[in-house]
């Protein structure tokens, strides 16, 4: 306001009429050049116009910015929807090039393991030679690597051979180079796709897993392991799926594949015709064998998952059934569990835990399979902790699960599930009861 200048001052002289004054750095007016028309007739009103010389080129400049990010984005959209195919090639350079670091800065865990299953194979060649025999596999070592894995599973005894025979024929191959001179052939010639057939709970994820993990270590691959279902391959728009799995297709290369349920993707109903696209994405890097693929799946639905595809069937020579397991089976399973989980079995649990498995009718066994005694094992832990004073245990009742403990989870596990656990008799379970007390008993305890 005039007041606050200095003709606003009592005694400040007025500037004469007309006169145009510059004001620099004004305070209140943001340092910005201000025209001060003083009006005339020594008035002590004065007309203040402020020209702000930046306002057009301010909006200029904003326009210009709005005009860049909108060509930008327009730039983005287009190459990533019409590169998809550079974008795919750059991360699969990305990952090799990773990989290779990875085996650069980590490669002495890699070297020392096929150092072990060189020595292993080497032995037993050697035990063969001295011996005359010619059973060069499935001969177990405390050092042998592979058979510390193979241990982890129960049963599945042709897997594990052809396992050992896998591991063979890579020391073999590697020995065969050296002895000739031949150079490394290029790819994965022959690569060992697989399909693995059986019951939910037989094993097949957690195969599938040590394969993998074997692979790395023999040096067949160095890429991860990629685990998928038929969502994470199939999209709901038409054209879209063989770009979803081609993209899970470049993250498995150098690696292995696993599809669970793969059945799913040519299964009659909503949205078949993807699944088919997405069959069809894979099969162009089964012959290559890069990445290494296995199937799993139930037994029957995968049989008609191979029948329709012609070139589907001979892609995939290594078939391998994950049976049903049996009550024994299913009792060193409960014991590796209590093992892994860090609790311990009393000496006399043998008994209760065949007993425990054999309430359950064959259809429960049959769908459940490994789940069922992780189950009971966590039933029983529930009643070990409500059967203890946490003011009187010591270290050892903590963790020893009882015979009773079993039995009581049984019986509530038998609850919950309902009318899934009838149609087996009290009087057929102490039957084989009776014949288990003259054979051996899981978990070595007396009854």
């Amino acid at each position: 306001e005039p007041s606050a200048g200095a003709a606003g001052r009592k005694g400040a002289p007025l500037p004469p009429p007309g006169h145009r004054a510059h004001l620099h750095g004004a305070p209140g007016i943001m340092s910005k050049d201000v025209t001060v028309d003083v009006a005339s007739d020594n008035t002590t009103a004065y007309t203040i116009n402020v020209f702000n010389s930046l306002d057009n080129g301010s909006d200029d400049l904003a326009g210009t910015i709005f005009l860049v990010v909108m060509l930008l984005m327009f730039l983005c959209f287009t190459c990533y929807y019409s590169c998809t195919g550079t974008v795919s090639a750059c991360r699969t350079s990305f990952r090799k090039c990773r990989h290779s670091i990875h085996r650069t800065l980590f490669g002495a865990r890699g070297r020392e393991l096929w150092n072990q299953h060189t020595e292993a194979v080497v032995q037993r060649d050697a035990a063969a030679a001295r011996d005359g025999s010619a059973a060069l596999l499935g001969v177990s070592a405390a050092d042998d690597p592979l058979e510390m894995s193979l241990a982890a599973l129960v049963g599945l005894d042709t897997l594990k051979e052809e396992i050992r025979a896998l591991r063979r024929s890579l020391v073999v191959d590697r020995q065969r180079r050296k002895v000739t001179g031949a150079a490394r052939s290029k790819g994965f010639q022959g690569a060992p796709h697989m399909i693995f057939m059986g019951s939910p709970g037989t094993g097949k994820t957690q195969s599938a897993r040590l394969i993998a993990k074997l692979l790395k270590e023999l040096r067949y691959v160095d890429g991860p392991l990629i685990e998928v279902q038929r969502a994470d391959l199939v999209a709901g728009f038409v054209g879209q799926t063989a770009l979803k799995t081609r993209e899970v297709v470049n993250r498995a290369k150098g690696g292995v594949l696993f599809i669970d349920e793969a059945y799913t993707l040519t299964r009659r109903g909503q949205n078949s015709d993807f699944g088919v696209e997405a069959v069809e994405e894979i099969m162009k890097d089964l012959t290559s064998g890069d990445p290494v693929v296995i199937l799993a799946g139930y037994p029957r639905e995968m049989r008609g998952f191979l029948a329709s595809n012609p070139g589907l069937s001979r892609r995939f020579p290594l078939r391998l059934d994950f049976p049903d397991y049996s009550i024994d089976e299913l009792a060193l399973i409960f014991e590796k569990v209590v093992e892994r989980n860090g609790y311990v079995l009393d000496g006399g649990c043998g008994l209760a835990i065949c007993e425990a498995l054999e309430a359950f009718p064959d259809t429960v066994r049959r769908k459940f399979n490994g789940g069922l005694p992780e189950a009971l094992f966590r039933v029983s832990r529930d009643h070990l902790s409500k059967r203890l004073n946490v003011v009187l245990m010591d270290a050892t009742e903590a963790v020893t699960i009882k015979g009773e403990d079993i039995l009581a989870g049984m019986q509530r596990l038998r609850q919950t599930m309902g009318e899934e656990t009838k149609g087996r008799s009290n009087q057929t379970r102490q039957t084989n009861v009776v014949q288990r007390t003259n054979g051996p008993k899981p978990g070595g305890g007396q009854s």
